[in-house]
């Protein structure tokens, strides 16, 4: 999956995702739409791709392992994948590229890449935005630019997100607060991550702009790389100064982590994370070796453990064993096997 690729900065920002909203002149936005505008919006994206190298599938046409695909690659959430709602999804043969149709918007382009690269998978994004400006009529004004379902994105349609893995940070009294105020006056936002049965993703934020009206592309990504750099250096500090001041109980959190991650036969949600989250923080500042793990499989857990299809699912299609089945996937991970 694309989140395996190599990454800049990957110790600290998971992935970066940019997310280019559009609407078709002439129709309501989707949460107003008729099933009769729905299926004319699908034919007309559909079209309109038709010369982009994107392949269309229907949502309420795939099958379950499709479905799982798109969404543990973080394009879709779970609801959106099996409602029968007329929507529809674009395929990108560049890993970590899709087009959203009929979701918040008519068209939402979600490109993503692992690490801190932002103009990579704005550049991705913007290309494939440019084609459907050129080849649909999409509401647009002089006044307030590209007009989307979301006020606070009206001007640009641009979203950007990028998700952050800061123990440090978070076990640093006060350094959360500081960091959020930080973001605010840049216009952004540093949110955790909650599971919609109230599981926390301890040390997982998610940082987003939160305004777009009267500022350019190049100003939200100027915006971005510099308070992305403030964390990435805020982050490094903090953990380097819990390893070396605390280092006797980092050391023997980070060891017993790695012994119920490696040999565990039930893991729920939390701890897991938990655990992921102790081999983060000492990775780079301890002696390590005689855990068989690295940044790339630290990174492949985190990833897979928060994004699972079954555990989304209604309790039919859940496993019996959610627990059991979640500490096998993570025992494969650590040992380098096929999920």
């Amino acid at each position: 999956m694309w989140y395996e690729n190599e990454g800049n900065n990957k110790e600290t920002v998971l992935s970066t995702k940019v997310v280019i909203s559009r609407n078709i002149k002439g129709f309501p936005f989707p949460p107003k739409m008729s099933d009769a505008d729905r299926e004319n919006v699908l034919g007309m994206v559909r079209q309109a791709s038709g010369s982009m190298g994107l392949n269309f599938v229907r949502t309420d046409e795939l099958d379950d392992t499709a479905k799982a695909d798109i969404f543990e690659q973080f394009f879709a959430g779970y609801q959106f994948l099996n409602n029968d709602a007329k929507t529809g999804y674009l395929r990108s043969k560049t890993e970590g590229l899709g087009v959203i149709i009929n979701s918040t918007d008519h068209i939402n382009i979600v490109s993503m890449v692992p690490g801190s690269d932002i103009e990579t998978a704005y550049k991705r994004a913007d290309e494939l935005a440019v084609k459907f400006e050129q080849s649909m009529d999409i509401a647009y004004t002089d006044k307030f630019g590209f007009l989307t379902s979301q006020i606070q994105l009206v001007g640009t349609g641009m979203q950007l997100l990028m998700t952050l893995a800061i123990p440090g940070i978070e076990k640093t009294e006060g350094a959360i607060q500081v960091l959020q105020r930080r973001a605010e006056k840049y216009d952004w936002q540093l949110i955790p991550i909650n599971h919609p049965d109230g599981t926390r993703e301890n040390g997982i934020y998610v940082l987003k702009n939160v305004a777009t009206l009267g500022i350019t592309e190049q100003d939200l990504l100027s915006r971005a790389q510099k308070v992305q750099a403030d964390i990435i250096k805020l982050e490094n500090t903090c953990r380097k100064n819990i390893c070396t001041k605390k280092k006797p109980i980092v050391e023997d959190q980070y060891y017993r982590s790695y012994a119920l991650l490696r040999y565990a036969r039930r893991l729920d949600i939390a701890e897991a994370l938990t655990c992921i989250n102790w081999l983060r923080l000492g990775q780079d500042y301890l002696d390590t070796s005689e855990a068989d793990v690295d940044w790339q499989k630290i990174n492949k857990l985190t990833q897979r453990v928060r994004r699972n299809y079954q555990d989304s699912g209604d309790r039919v299609t859940r496993p019996k064993d959610r627990a059991a089945a979640r500490a096998a996937l993570i025992r494969e991970i650590i040992k380098g096997g096929k999920e």
